[in-house]
């Protein structure tokens, strides 16, 4: 991250030192590369990226499942670690509602601080399909834990990209391809984004990619008109409701007391992958976001999250946080269905023919 202010040689020197101090503390041995995992691990390894702190942070794996267990091995942020299985912690923390922890080959760390992830790398399309405008493209979903980009601006105009050493991108994020190239032998696809985002591209490893098929996004139930999806801030959780059947639920994130708006509102907008920004790093500017769902005029939405995994906790700014696989069935069973392409559909009845979102303690 860049430094609006002057800073003397003194605190340069300081800065400097913590850093190089910081790449000589022992890492785990436990620890998959962030770079190519592909090569590090068995395909469909049960795996976790860790998602805490910003770009450079590190942290201890505990010895035991608790908080004040003694320090273990250093893990810094975007490593990968084997996923052994997840435990209730054997000492409660009552400050905090989850009591989770993940289990590594070389100690434990909170389950928030650790996305689950698989490595699932793809076979390349050397050509990509023609939409019914004519044009090349199709979404994808990066199923590898996380894989550098290549802009093809510099520098880039999203904050997300000029202000860290290394862009990335993560697991289960979405994004449109609308071009595909060989460099130096491998196969890349350039992404962007449709909507939301600064007019950014990148080229990526097209093997972290899978195609989202079309008939992925068809919808769930259609012909069911009294669809009806509640969250509850207290239980911060989510229901979809047919009539008074209940047919899925959920954990969610939301907004605190002044965040998420408390109604009844109609779905106005749905787009399978939109950006979210406000402020920039100093508040947030998130890429790929998948499965997003509209319902406050605000900006409220209940949408996919792969930046923490602390569900049943509020965190978000306002939105309904849920993990992807849930986000990607509320978006296909909610009504009005939306289609592969352009995948973004915007109401023009006010609602009056959308599944409607209700938000209460």
């Amino acid at each position: 991250m860049k430094f609006n202010q002057k800073i003397s040689r003194r605190d340069f020197l300081k800065l400097s030192g913590a850093m190089l101090g910081g790449l000589m503390l022992p890492r785990s041995k436990g620890v998959l590369s962030n770079f190519f995992p592909q090569a590090q691990d068995p395909q469909g390894t049960n795996l976790g990226r860790i998602c805490a702190g910003e770009e450079g942070a590190w942290f201890h794996l505990k010895t035991e499942p608790n908080v004040n267990a003694p320090d273990g091995k250093i893990v810094w942020r975007d490593d990968v670690v084997i996923w052994k299985r997840e435990v209730v912690a054997n000492q409660l923390d009552y400050n905090i509602y989850n009591q989770r922890w993940v289990e590594t080959p070389d100690g434990y760390l909170h389950v928030s601080m650790v996305q689950p992830v698989k490595n699932l790398p793809n076979q390349p399309l050397t050509s990509l399909p023609t939409n019914p405008d004519g044009s090349k493209g199709m979404w994808v979903e990066i199923t590898v834990p996380v894989v550098d980009i290549k802009p093809t601006r510099y520098p880039a105009v999203s904050y997300w990209i000029r202000e860290v050493n290394k862009p990335r991108i993560y697991y289960s994020q979405v994004f449109w391809a609308y071009d595909v190239r060989q460099e130096n032998g491998t196969w890349e696809y350039l992404l962007m984004e449709k909507w939301g985002a600064e007019p950014d591209s990148y080229w990526v490893d097209a093997t972290a990619c899978r195609q989202i098929m079309p008939e992925e996004v068809t919808p769930i139930n259609p012909d069911v008109g009294d669809k009806l999806i509640k969250v509850n801030m207290t239980y911060q959780t989510l229901s979809a409701f047919e009539g008074s059947k209940e047919v899925y639920f959920c954990e969610v994130s939301t907004g605190g007391p002044d965040g998420t708006p408390l109604g009844n509102f109609p779905i106005w907008r749905k787009m399978i992958s939109t950006h979210m920004s406000a402020g920039g790093m100093v508040a947030y500017d998130t890429p790929g976001i998948g499965w997003t769902t509209l319902f406050h005029g605000e900006g409220a939405a209940i949408h996919a999250a792969f930046w923490h995994n602390n569900f049943g906790t509020p965190l978000s700014h306002g939105c309904i946080n849920c993990r992807p696989e849930d986000a990607k069935w509320i978006w296909r069973w909610s009504n009005p269905q939306v289609g592969y392409f352009p995948g973004e559909w915007t109401s023009t009845d006010g609602g009056a023919s959308s599944t409607r979102v209700e938000v209460s303690y």
